[in-house]
């Protein structure tokens, strides 16, 4: 067993990006459970970092000498040129990290542009890792949303080891049209965090049952899915315990009622409680639970007791739901690279698929899009010479 490393929760870090995901980040931090987690932020937003209440010593802000601890105005090529100007210190950040989890919301312009980046410094380190994020609310417009698409289907899908989204639009599913922003949104971020906790606590080796992570990489990696998060707590002296922990699953802001629950093509659970959690009460749940699956769905389980968990017991629910039609389908033009099959990662894994190098539908002018052209001699000078002469070697020769 020499050269085996067994994972801990002190191996183990968060990393929230951009407003949302540092929002959620820091609401981790007060949760019972996540004292041994590493817990950071990373954002060009000053603000949003020191608002996050995590520690100093754990933010990273990005693009400084030029944002100037600005956000980037919901802008994704701003958000990746900020992030990417903090490649080794992101390295730095997570030199000590066995395995990341990243939360972020998709659609704004940090959280999306940053999401190259970090897919980028994580698979150069070799450092396994699970994108949690979550996608705009309908209302919030295409353009929102089609940014979280591309997003998800060009920068993390064709290299990432796991990735969950989970749709904002779920909340609709549950809870009652007159709840206010701020307590819907609350709910959101409270969900999200209670699932990030124990997410982690069951990827870590201390669980009797532990759905490890290659186990949860292999349902989601490179598969296109809609997700939905759940979670329930109970007094673990409670004597009904068993049954009132799965029904208030249902009732998860996040998850989508009993209707997104029966849908699911697989379901990871995650029990946690302290030491007094039996066999028997494992069982009692995980049944209860399956009762309002269909039976072709598949069951991941996770579960572990701990006294740091004191007289509480908690369930979490990760529902996915394949999306092979929008995996499929072409997006709308100018929207996403077009994927093709390319190398290996190693030996007997699957085909990655990296983008084209010159797709047909790829703007020309890039970052340069939105900006006064600059035009001599009837040439726009902001098109790449080799793009100008229909040149696919670059120049080099």
């Amino acid at each position: 067993m020499e050269g085996v490393q067994v994972l801990t929760m002190k191996k183990l870090s968060v990393l929230g990006v951009g407003s949302a995901g540092c929002r959620i980040t820091g609401l981790l931090k007060t949760l019972p459970g996540a004292e041994h987690l590493r817990l950071m932020g990373f954002d060009c937003d000053a603000e949003a970092l020191k608002n996050s209440g995590l520690a100093p010593d754990d933010l990273l802000l990005a693009g400084e000498k030029w944002r100037q601890g600005r956000g980037c105005g919901g802008r994704e090529n701003e958000g990746k040129t900020a992030a990417a100007a903090e490649r080794e210190s992101l390295k730095r950040l997570l030199a000590d990290t066995s395995l990341l989890l990243v939360i972020s919301g998709l659609g704004r312009g940090f959280g999306s542009g940053a999401m190259s980046v970090i897919q980028s410094v994580t698979a150069g380190m070799k450092l396994p890792t699970v994108f949690l994020l979550n996608t705009p609310f309908v209302f919030e417009g295409a353009s929102r949303r089609n940014l979280a698409a591309r997003t998800i289907s060009r920068d993390l899908l064709p290299l990432a080891d796991a990735v969950v989204t989970i749709p904002l639009d779920l909340l609709f599913c549950t809870l009652d049209p007159a709840t206010s922003h701020e307590e819907a949104f609350a709910l959101a971020d409270r969900v999200m965090a209670e699932a990030a906790l124990a997410l982690t606590v069951t990827l870590c080796s201390g669980s009797r049952l532990a759905a490890d992570f290659d186990t949860v990489s292999v349902l989601l990696c490179r598969k296109h899915a809609i997700c939905g998060i759940g979670y329930s707590c109970v007094d673990a002296s409670d004597p009904e315990k068993n049954r009132k922990i799965a029904e208030q699953l249902l009732d998860s802001p996040l998850l989508g009622g009993s209707t997104k629950l029966r849908q699911a093509d697989a379901v990871l659970l995650m029990l946690n409680g302290g030491e007094t959690l039996s066999l028997g009460d494992t069982r009692e749940v995980f049944e209860n639970v399956q009762k309002f699956l269909a039976p072709e769905t598949e069951i991941l389980t996770g579960a572990g007791a701990d006294s740091a968990w004191g007289k509480e017991m908690r369930l979490a629910a990760l529902t996915v739901k394949f999306d092979q039609a929008a995996e499929n389908a072409a997006l709308p033009e100018g929207s996403a690279t077009p994927l093709r099959r390319g190398r290996k990662k190693h030996a007997g894994a699957e085909d990655e698929i990296q983008p084209e190098l010159f797709p047909e539908n790829a703007t020309e002018l890039g970052i340069m899009e939105n900006t006064p052209p600059v035009i001599v001699d009837g040439v726009n000078l902001d098109v790449p010479t080799f793009m100008r002469n229909n040149d696919p070697s670059g120049g080099r020769r």
